[in-house]
């Protein structure tokens, strides 16, 4: 009887420690997630207002300005 108490003890263990893997995982991923959306605020034509703050063409006429003022910058670059 020893033997299935000790298989469950270890069971336990591989099932804490898969959890606690998977907890840190989703912990670090989330921690991306967060430094993603921060860092594409900060990029050109990325701060747009969300759908239902503004209408189509609004967003058409900030896609446009964002897409020209990126086109302007290639000008701009050495050879």
């Amino acid at each position: 009887m020893t033997k299935e108490s000790d298989l469950q003890k270890i069971s336990s263990l591989a099932t804490q420690v898969a959890q606690a893997a998977a907890l840190g995982s989703t912990a670090g991923l989330n921690l991306l997630l967060a430094e993603m959306n921060a860092l594409s605020a900060m990029m050109p034509g990325m701060t747009a207002a969300r759908p239902s703050e503004c209408s189509c063409e609004e967003q058409e006429a900030r896609a446009r300005a964002a897409d020209a003022e990126v086109e302007a910058s290639f000008d701009n670059m050495p050879v």
